[in-house]
């Protein structure tokens, strides 16, 4: 075998590991989503909908989804992106701030 050869088996090897590694965090990763969605979680979906889990049906992979107040959706489990954390509300100044720069009037 000629050093060519052997460096192209060698990419090709390192190819096939790095394939399998990714294919491993990819699951490990949705393994850890799937233990987050509880009864009670926000969460968002594929498609942007942002909602509460009302329900969980595992033998028809179906989770019920209230978006508002009164509005339920019936999607699909793997439809469920991620987990939305509570976040810390908005800070009123850097909203004030951005006023003040928008009413300059423009020169000519």
């Amino acid at each position: 075998m000629d050093l060519t050869t052997l460096m192209m088996v060698a990419v090709l090897a390192l190819m096939v590991i790095f394939m399998i590694r990714n294919s491993r965090k990819q699951k490990a990763d949705r393994e850890a989503l799937v233990s987050k969605v509880v009864k009670g979680a926000n969460v968002m979906t594929t498609s942007g909908i942002f909602g509460t889990v009302l329900s969980i049906n595992v033998e028809q992979n179906e989770i019920l989804l209230e978006t508002t107040p009164g509005t339920k959706l019936r999607i699909h489990r793997q439809a469920v992106t991620s987990v939305v954390e509570k976040s810390a509300p908005v800070v009123a100044a850097k909203a004030a701030g951005s006023k003040t720069s928008a009413a300059k009037p423009a020169t000519k």
